[in-house]
């Protein structure tokens, strides 16, 4: 194409002519340095363990964690649960902020099925959950991991410190297991706020709201018609 527009020269130098120009033509992406306040925000998500998780009787299930960060203290907590629809997945959520223990003002997610109807909007289930808290939301652009980079990094810290080597008779010990591991985890010093995620949370503590005595009701349920 370049000859037929009249170049003459060699490749090599075309291509180094091309490699010094193309950055002043490329629309590039900007970031920013996000500073957390203390009890404003949660990141929440799903991570998948590599393996499938023990029920019993010889079966096993394909298993997803809820996971849960807090952006200000990094305490983490995770629950696991085998569907991502919205009943199990808000009740993932709800174990989460009982390990917690305090009510954060938004969660961030990203675009889930069960959290995210379309357009940006919640499901109605994600917003009466928390509407029944009183907390807000905050559902991400689509293919946007950056922008809850705190908890991928999580993420990538339970594949390969959490998983390997370790064995589950079924899902009430992979779930006592990971609990364990949460507490190790939230209670030593976190390289990037150079603290102590358990003592953070408990100045974290004072800027956020208690749970209610009853969290918000996640049973599954299903409506069918009787005949006479």
């Amino acid at each position: 194409m370049a000859i037929e527009l009249g170049y003459a020269g060699g490749k090599t130098v075309f291509d180094d002519y091309v490699r010094e120009v193309r950055p002043r033509f490329q629309v590039r992406r900007t970031f920013q340095r996000t500073v957390y306040r203390p009890g404003e925000l949660v990141q929440c998500d799903l991570w998948e363990p590599r393996e499938l998780i023990a029920v019993g009787h010889g079966q096993r299930r394909r298993g997803y964690v809820v996971t849960t960060e807090l952006c200000w203290s990094r305490v983490v907590a995770g629950a696991l649960i085998f569907s991502k629809e919205a009943p199990d997945t808000l009740w993932g959520l709800a174990r989460c902020l009982e390990r917690i223990g305090v009510l954060p003002e938004k969660r961030v997610w990203d675009r889930e099925g069960a959290i995210h109807a379309g357009g940006g909007s919640p499901t109605d289930e994600f917003a009466a959950f928390c509407g029944q808290l009183g907390v807000g939301w905050m559902i991400l652009e689509a293919a946007d991991p950056q922008a809850k980079g705190i908890l991928e990094r999580s993420h990538r810290f339970m594949r390969t410190n959490f998983e390997p080597g370790r064995r589950f008779a079924n899902h009430l010990d992979f779930q006592a297991q990971f609990d364990a591991w949460c507490d190790r985890a939230n209670a030593r010093v976190h390289r990037t706020i150079r603290a102590v995620p358990t003592e953070r949370l408990v100045q974290e503590r004072a800027r956020m709201r208690p749970l209610p005595a009853r969290l918000p009701d996640c049973d599954r349920r299903t409506v069918a018609p009787v005949p006479q």
